[in-house]
């Protein structure tokens, strides 16, 4: 899946700045723009000097931090993040918004913070503030911190190479937007790391890239106690030293995963998903050579959210998912998975599709195929299906199938995540 990078020009820029004063500023005749550093020569300056619903337009330049906002408005960097810059120095925090109902960040780079948390941006009691078109990298310890607030905006933002996790929620409510997050590292949620918070509807086209845990869970994403929808989203080669490669839920998390794609992630346990005590729901999605030491080598299940609520697997595609030793593509310890209508492409003698410890699942309708031709253990339900799914280029990451793939033809109607994509033959018309 390709990544929506927040690239845009500068007059792209310039609209989505009108559009955000109009929708994030009061309609009041008396709004005004204040420049930076025409007319005001710091970005504190004019801040002081703003009254709510003011835009504060600041031009082309590097601007040495702390910065603390405490009203409603909107700070719109002029050439963009790459080039509009907000610094930290590598020693302050640079940017503290408290208790701020509405406004925004737009078209910012914020860099070199340097914080307990929030080293680049820490919002405190806040409500409705967005944040779009940003660059957030090199702060230290988090990109963005939230605490306590409500209905936050983070979208057409990127993220790279933060540490102490990219993204922070404790306690907070937001959405998350076409958004690209690479190379940053934590103990654990190394881009999004989540307390007691929940995204609000399903966080859309994101990209985690090359992210990792040192230390805990969730190379690119730690859910605890949380409530968190992906949709359409992409993780390659983040990496966990103990769970969860790319998504970790702890203490009763509730983790959503629709139509996301899975490729390279490694975990001691979990390559690419671990849930500890929590609720997976995971459908419609593409798993491919994930790794783990042991266990599970896509997806690791410990516990339930509740009594009789198991996690559940729904038109699925894992292709080749390994462990170091024996282990399977979905290993449970005292969980009974709910595991329908998957295809499952597992390689190597010790390789299975489903594996566990104090667990039944619920099998109905899955495809598994070994194209070693070692035995992958026995049959778990009378309408599994064996045989190559015929994906229609592997090698070159095409899974959708062809149309005589038996993925398409099983009675029990179409199995995996991709839909037909190519023909088994070619018609070629008589001379």
């Amino acid at each position: 899946m390709r990544s929506r990078r927040p690239g845009i020009s500068t007059s792209a820029l310039a609209l989505a700045g009108l559009l955000a004063a109009s929708t994030l500023a009061p309609s009041h005749a008396d709004a005004r723009r204040i420049f930076v550093p025409k007319t005001q020569k710091t970005i504190q300056a004019a801040i002081d000097a703003a009254a709510p619903g003011d835009t504060l337009w600041i031009s082309k330049g590097v601007y040495r931090g702390p910065f603390v906002l405490e009203k409603k408005l909107l700070l719109f960097g002029e050439a963009g993040p790459e080039s509009t810059i907000l610094d930290g120095g590598d020693s302050v925090r640079v940017l503290h918004v408290e208790g701020v109902n509405g406004g925004g960040l737009v078209g910012l780079g914020i860099r070199g913070g340097k914080a307990v948390a929030g080293g680049g941006i820490y919002c405190l009691h806040d409500t409705l503030f967005s944040i779009d078109y940003c660059t957030l990298s090199k702060n230290w310890e988090s990109g963005i911190a939230f605490w306590q607030c409500s209905s936050m905006k983070v979208a057409d933002c990127v993220f790279k190479e933060n540490k102490g996790s990219a993204l922070q929620m404790n306690q907070t409510t937001a959405f998350l937007l076409n958004s690209k997050f690479t190379g940053n590292r934590a103990t654990g949620g190394a881009a999004l790391y989540m307390l007691g918070s929940e995204l609000l509807f399903p966080a859309r086209n994101l990209l985690f890239e090359d992210n990792r845990a040192d230390q805990t869970m969730g190379g690119a994403i730690l859910a605890d106690s949380s409530r968190i929808t992906l949709a359409n989203c992409t993780f390659r080669r983040n990496s966990s030293a103990v769970a969860g490669g790319a998504v970790a839920g702890v203490q009763r998390a509730f983790v959503a995963v629709s139509r996301c794609e899975m490729t390279e992630n490694h975990a001691a346990q979990g390559g690419a998903i671990h849930s500890d005590g929590s609720q997976m729901l995971i459908g419609f999605s593409l798993f491919v050579r994930n790794t783990a030491t042991a266990g599970g080598a896509a997806v690791g299940l410990l516990g339930r959210y509740d009594a009789n609520v198991n996690p559940a697997f729904n038109n699925n595609t894992f292709y080749k998912n390994t462990t170091n030793g024996s282990g399977a593509t979905i290993f449970a310890v005292k969980s009974s998975p709910e595991i329908r209508k998957n295809i499952f492409v597992v390689e190597g003698n010790d390789q299975f599709a489903v594996a566990g410890i104090e667990s039944s699942p619920l099998y109905e309708c899955n495809l598994i195929h070994d194209p070693t031709g070692a035995a992958i253990g026995s049959l778990p339900s009378r309408d599994s299906l064996v045989g190559d799914p015929l994906f229609c280029d592997p090698a070159n990451g095409n899974f959708d199938v062809r149309d005589l793939s038996p993925a398409i033809r099983a009675t029990c109607g179409p199995v995996g995540a991709r839909p037909v994509g190519c023909k088994s033959f070619q018609v070629q018309p008589a001379r």
